[in-house]
């Protein structure tokens, strides 16, 4: 019997705000992403997105191709620095539920792991005040002046997700069927469907949709919602409102 480990998505999962789009505004605040894309192409999506007129996917996708963008030719050192501010200023601002499964993993010897669609730079940062086994974000490749160029390994779908946690589970000799998985949207899927426990945090509705189509997850999912101070577990058959 191998080793038991819990993998956890950061953005939705863990902290309430993507880790990606605070570090974009910090970037905005500091005048090295130019305000024009705020004012012009992001808010737009996200004020719909506020109003429940809009899909978050599509925002947060616009949000990250202007990030990665916008930091082609920007220093490590830059990066990091801001990076660590966002950090420091809401790296526990985060779901209460989520913090105390993270505490009850590492007290019954469980390895714990991030893994998340959000830079390597930022889930670093992240997993060390967490004091978690590892971690695996979007890679962005600095070159050998330290300068980004553009090239990134990304990690926010469900089949990159999927590759990274069994090589993890043969490097860890981890017993997938008794380790367990959170997460929030459908990228998380994957590994809601591998682990022997699932659990599934204020999902979106494209992820409670995939776990209704699926007897294998529907039948061990636990889903649960955090909302204002309460904590509690519904059904993947709780009735969904069309308003």
């Amino acid at each position: 019997m191998g080793n038991i480990a819990a993998f956890f998505d950061i953005d939705g999962t863990l902290v309430r705000e993507s880790i990606l789009i605070k570090h974009f505004k910090k970037l905005v605040k500091y005048g090295i992403i130019d305000e024009k894309h705020w004012v012009n192409s992001i808010r737009p999506k996200y004020e719909a997105f506020e109003r429940r007129h809009g899909d978050f996917d599509d925002y947060l996708d616009e949000v990250s191709t202007i990030y990665k963008d916008e930091l082609i030719g920007l220093n490590k050192s830059l990066i990091d620095f801001t990076a660590q501010q966002v950090i420091d200023e809401g790296g526990e601002m985060v779901y209460r539920y989520t913090r105390e499964r993270i505490k009850w993993h590492r007290e019954q010897g469980h390895k714990v792991f991030f893994i998340s669609g959000s830079p390597d730079f930022l889930v670093g940062k992240l997993a060390k005040i967490y004091e978690i086994t590892g971690y695996k974000g979007t890679h962005y490749n600095f070159d050998e002046n330290d300068v980004f160029q553009g090239d990134i390994i990304q990690m926010w779908d469900s089949e990159s997700k999927q590759k990274e946690f069994t090589a993890i589970a043969e490097k860890y000799d981890l017993d997938l069927d008794n380790s367990y998985a959170y997460g929030d949207t459908n990228g998380d899927f994957s590994m809601l469907k591998r682990m022997g426990h699932a659990i599934a945090i204020n999902p979106s509705g494209k992820l409670l949709d995939m776990i209704r189509e699926d007897e294998e997850v529907k039948s061990k999912v636990s889903i649960i919602i955090e909302r204002k101070d309460l904590v509690y577990e519904v059904s993947p058959d709780v009735k969904i409102l069309d308003v």
